[in-house]
């Protein structure tokens, strides 16, 4: 019997604390060499539309899974979510199926609780100010995330429009008590002298210039996930520390990284290290007040395992879902 999850039970079940400490295990593993995760097979569509097949298996967690997913970047113009998908769970002593979930809200809660991992690393420790670029859902679960992680008491939300980043405001002004909602018009205006920035737009050009980021400031590079992509500019790459999710695949698809590479602004060693590495003691974070961190977000299916197992765990415990025989 395998148990089938809705986006609903999902969301239920996958609090952004406790997803924290799954995907830090799963960086972790990862940085190790104790997890098994080829880089994910993209099947590229027009208009930046992309479906993603992202196997892992996670032997020390007892994990193994795949999620199948799509991001369609003009979905939310026509009010359907952009990612989509589901995971598939399997017995890792004998492959059986124990559970098909939706994967839209499980990737929005991995990918911010990644985020907030990075930030508790390489962050001030009294960072208080967030931008975050964009007003979809990855800008909802990073300000719950980011907020878990540091004493967040402002978020600058900039977008496609005023309109839609006061929506934003309107929308999720509970959703991380004691942090004060602002909706701005310009990404400059969001992220000069901000702590922390989270960008998680779907633009496909660069939006952040390296003259507007303080010095101390920490990027989580979320939003661009392909070679010809990118939210941060060549000069503000160059000038960060970068620490990947995946060395392999930040090489691989990370534009943010590629396309200043590609230019010559500097070589494959200056993504150098993962946040694996810093997790385990290998590197350090953070070296200075006044250095720039960049983590580049590629999305691992290791993070969705780790996730995945459990949402799966928690689902039986509580008989959540339904059985179905497949």
């Amino acid at each position: 019997m395998a148990r089938i999850l809705t986006r609903d039970d999902v969301a239920r079940l996958l609090s952004v604390a406790a997803c924290i400490e799954a995907v830090e295990q799963a960086q972790r593993a990862l940085s190790a060499g104790e997890a098994i995760m080829p880089v994910r097979l993209p099947l590229r569509l027009p208009a930046h539309a992309v479906h993603l097949s992202m196997p892992a298996a996670l032997p020390g967690l007892g994990a193994l899974g795949l999620k199948a997913v799509t991001a369609f970047p003009g979905n939310p113009a026509i009010g359907e979510p952009q990612i989509q998908g589901v995971v598939v769970l399997n017995d890792i002593t004998t492959g059986r199926v124990l559970a098909v979930m939706d994967a839209a809200h499980l990737t929005g809660v991995r990918t911010a609780a990644a985020s907030a991992l990075a930030t508790r690393e390489l962050a001030l420790p009294d960072a208080s100010v967030v931008a975050l670029l964009g007003a979809g859902v990855q800008a909802a679960t990073h300000l719950e995330a980011i907020a878990a992680v540091r004493p967040i008491v402002e978020a600058r939300v900039a977008a496609r429009s005023l309109a839609s980043a006061e929506r934003f405001v309107r929308e999720h002004a509970d959703r991380a008590p004691g942090v004060r909602l602002v909706a701005v018009e310009t990404v400059e205006e969001a992220v000069s002298g901000a702590h922390v920035v989270c960008a998680v737009s779907s633009t496909v050009e660069p939006i952040v210039r390296r003259e507007w980021i303080a010095p101390g400031a920490h990027l989580n590079a979320v939003g661009a996930h392909t070679p010809t992509t990118r939210e941060l500019d060549s000069a503000l790459v160059r000038d960060a520390r970068v620490v990947g999710d995946s060395r392999d695949a930040v090489l691989a698809e990370k534009g943010d990284c590629l396309i200043p590479l590609g230019e010559g602004a500097f070589g494959p060693g200056h993504v150098s290290d993962e946040i694996g590495d810093v997790l385990l003691g290998r590197v350090p974070g953070r070296t200075s007040p006044e250095q720039i961190t960049a983590y580049m977000s590629c999305g691992l299916a290791v993070q969705d395992v780790a996730a995945a197992r459990l949402v799966h765990e928690l689902a039986v415990a509580g008989g959540v879902g339904v059985e179905v025989a497949l």
